[in-house]
């Protein structure tokens, strides 16, 4: 009898599950253990929610910074986004709307002018400058400071301050995507003065940081929690911060998490275990929301690194992988599965039927061993390999990294499992060290647009350290057409270029691509206030919530 690879991974569900659904059905219900002034029991509540109370919010590892130069991951975005603000923002339709800047507009196609909005002042009442938003800008711009979403600016050649309310970007060439930078953490702005004044601590726990968002930073304990308040002096009165304060509690363990939903003792939590989520669905006390998403999860190979250099290999062990066991067992109707690339249905956003005829030519690498065997036998490693593959303890990935080991044995290859934080899993996924053979990781486009994935995450330059690369791949006719496509207005041959990328990228086989997934936000049903929408992750959440 042949070992079905992912049998391992089912028993691991079915113990969690049991475990919880135990956990769950004996925990007692209630208040949220004192923490949360404003909130009364989490069912059956009659009272309308009003202003105040402390909100406990689950994060599934802890941040990266407080600096929003490095929000880029699903931990700090929560935190972050409340406390620092970008020039523009997406409304609940996904359109850009302004934010910071009051109203722009494209003076030709290559420059774009940001006018600023009156009045608006950083948490201490000090004022927000025009030369604070350059600053902000600029530094994120630099690459000094090896942001995570520099290569936003990578087409940005001038950044100055027309006046006192006034900021003007002109670009080295058209650039279909700029648009999009300024409701993403790229331009969230921070005071310049306090940066000064704090420059070897910036964004740590002892240096804070200081922005115009409705929530203010009060403390950070590493690896335990993070504490904000409401900002007293937020420009935006046309309603909330309802808020007193939000505590976020750092709980990787995703049980924990689904004990805490049931007692009350957290409120809100985004990401859930995608093997845990019926358990969530079935609690009395808890709203769970969900939307289709532009998230890719996803196995991402270093093709810079023998013998991932070989195009067979990482072909081979795509194969070899049963995907769709995956998506049966542990992601269930939570999400769909992904094709050789990460560009979900959400993101056909432009040229949608040559999507729609695209995706059926694009390989989806289905479980084939024999093929797989093939492959390596044609290889530069024909009788296997050892390799190394990172990953951290989400549920989803974690599996994934066992199923993998598991899958390739047959063909001779020992993968070692490397489990780190999610912190450093992050760090170590945009250094441009890529100190890793194999790293598990996910990925959402930053706007609504396919470009937010191929560009970022398969474009050379973006190899370099603070650049979403993840499989360091390099390849010149890819370069070249992710290139050629942002310069265009025309979406309709945008579309075009960015399909004949793709097929070029899944025959290279970079990714394993494991499975398009649905956000998922579940809170106490005496949270109210927040629909959960594609792009929340820089999104601010919390300025229009209340406790019952």
């Amino acid at each position: 009898m042949k070992k079905n690879p992912l049998l391992n991974v089912l028993a691991i569900c079915s113990t969690v599950l049991a475990l919880v659904t135990t956990a769950c059905s004996s925990a007692p219900a209630g208040n949220s253990g004192g923490q949360s002034s404003g909130s009364t029991s989490t069912s059956g509540s009659t009272e309308a929610a009003k202003p105040g109370g402390t909100l406990v919010f689950a994060l599934n590892s802890d941040i990266v910074s407080l600096d929003p130069a490095f929000n880029y991951d699903f931990s700090t975005s929560p935190v972050v986004n409340e406390i620092t603000e970008g020039l523009c923002r997406y409304d609940e339709n996904m359109q850009l709307v302004g934010n910071l800047a009051e109203k722009w507009e494209m003076t030709d196609d290559k420059t774009y002018v940001y006018h600023l909005r009156k009045g608006v002042v950083f948490s201490d009442g000090s004022p927000m400058t025009v030369d604070d938003v350059v600053f902000s800008m600029e530094r994120t711009r630099d690459p000094k400071t090896a942001s995570y979403l520099s290569w936003l600016y990578g087409n940005v050649d001038k950044i100055e301050a027309v006046d006192d309310s006034t900021v003007k970007v002109t670009l080295k060439q058209p650039d279909a995507m700029w648009r999009y930078a300024t409701a993403t953490a790229a331009t969230q702005i921070i005071s310049k003065k306090y940066y000064e004044a704090h420059k070897d601590n910036f964004g740590k726990p002892d240096g804070g940081v200081l922005g115009t968002g409705p929530f203010k930073f009060v403390s950070w304990q590493t690896g335990s929690e993070i504490v904000l308040e409401k900002n007293e002096n937020y420009w935006d009165k046309t309603g909330g911060p309802y808020l007193d304060k939000v505590i976020y509690k750092v709980i990787p363990e995703g049980t924990t998490v689904i004990t805490g939903l049931k007692t009350g003792q957290i409120n809100m939590a985004i990401n859930l275990p995608l093997d845990l989520v019926k358990v969530v669905e079935g609690m009395d006390s808890v709203n769970v929301q969900k939307v289709d998403s532009y998230m890719n999860d996803a196995i991402e190979f270093n093709t810079q690194r023998p013998p991932f250099t070989d195009k067979k290999v990482r072909q081979a062990m795509n194969y070899a992988l049963d995907k769709q066991k995956i998506i049966d067992l542990l992601v269930h109707d939570n999400g769909i599965a992904g094709h050789a690339i990460p560009v979900p249905p959400a993101l056909w956003t432009i040229g949608k039927a040559k999507w729609e005829a695209a995706f059926k030519e694009i390989p989806d690498y289905a479980y084939n061993l024999e093929k797989a065997k093939q492959l390596l036998a044609e290889s530069s490693v024909p009788n296997g390999f050892s390799a190394k593959i990172l990953t951290d303890n989400d549920g989803l990935r974690i599996n994934s990294a066992l199923a993998l080991q598991a899958a390739v044995k047959p063909l001779g290859i020992n993968l070692e499992i490397e489990k780190v934080t999610g912190e450093e899993l992050t760090t170590r996924g945009f250094s441009g060290s890529r100190d890793y053979d194999i790293i598990v990781n996910n990925w959402s486009s930053d706007f609504p647009d396919p470009s937010g994935t191929l560009l970022p995450l398969f474009h050379s330059d973006n190899a370099a350290d603070g650049g979403a690369n993840y499989a360091n791949y390099k390849n010149p006719e890819v370069d070249k057409l992710l290139a050629e496509q942002v310069r265009l207005t025309d979406d309709e041959k945008r579309a075009d270029l960015l399909i004949q990328a793709a097929k070029l990228i899944a025959d290279d086989s970079p990714w394993v691509m494991l499975s398009h997934n649905k956000q998922i936000m579940a809170t106490s049903k005496n949270v109210t206030g927040y629909k959960i929408v594609p792009l929340w992750s820089f999104q601010d959440m919390l300025k229009g919530v209340k406790l019952q």
